[in-house]
């Protein structure tokens, strides 16, 4: 049987045979008045921990969901995490869409000198999430980390130990295809700066710090946003291609 154009949601309760769901205001809205689903229409759920399953509605009014069969089992994910610096609200949707998309396992915002913005809703970027990760097939949501300070990004990666690409406008680095080609690694982890790079004295703390690795991208210089999706693609063939060696 195919699910392809079968609806899928999100929530965060448990799934198990014969639940019982009692939907949200907004997840409820969603499936009657924009969808406009009735009884009996199938819909596909997932929590992010019990796979993904295929539910019915059970009425019109309560608008309850029934799981009645498990179509996938849950995976282990071990996507990169991607730092990066807050960008123009009206890009910033866009990135987090494609970095879910993407199938990164932590998205990680921070604060830069020349970051544009300093605020970050986290109730928004939850929903970009949401909406990408239903529309991709993913079986989870990333992980969203609070708003942090460059210099807490520092610190935590000196902490854990944590290898980080930094994707460099210096012409002078090896390119990112090189260094994977040479040490590709599913446990990686990026960063991208704002509009208008890293301040000098950011950029001097981050050269010298041991295990970040600075890379160039590209001839050309890019946006935030399309630097992360440039990385992202490299980083996803060179992980099909490994994954095909070693089959």
């Amino acid at each position: 049987m195919s699910y392809k154009n079968i609806p899928r949601l999100f929530i965060d309760k448990e799934l198990k045979l014969q639940t019982i769901i009692y939907l949200n205001k907004n997840d409820k809205h969603y499936l009657k008045n924009v969808l406009r689903m009735k009884i009996d229409n199938t819909l596909l759920l997932f929590n992010g921990k019990d796979g993904e399953w295929l539910a019915k509605i059970q009425d019109n009014k309560k608008f309850n969901l029934k799981c009645v069969e498990l179509i996938k089992k849950q995976e282990v994910f071990n996507g990169p995490t991607f730092y990066f610096s807050i960008i123009k609200p009206t890009n910033l949707r866009w990135l987090i869409e494609k970095l879910t998309e993407l199938g990164v396992k932590k998205i990680c915002p921070i604060v830069t000198d020349y970051t544009n913005s300093k605020k970050f809703n986290e109730r928004k970027a939850f929903h970009y999430m949401k909406e990408a990760s239903e529309v991709s097939e993913r079986l989870n949501l990333p992980y969203l980390e609070k708003l942090s300070t460059f210099k807490d990004f520092i610190k935590k990666i000196k902490n854990d130990q944590e290898n980080v690409i930094f994707c460099n406008e210096n012409r002078k680095d090896i390119s990112l295809a090189k260094y994977f080609k040479i040490n590709f690694s599913r446990k990686i982890s990026f960063l991208i700066g704002p509009e208008g790079g890293f301040s000098p004295e950011e950029l001097k703390i981050l050269l010298s710090t041991k295990n970040v690795i600075s890379v160039k991208l590209n001839k050309r210089i890019m946006r935030a946003e399309t630097a992360a999706i440039f990385s992202l693609s490299t980083y996803n063939t060179f992980l099909d291609l490994n994954e095909v060696k070693s089959e």
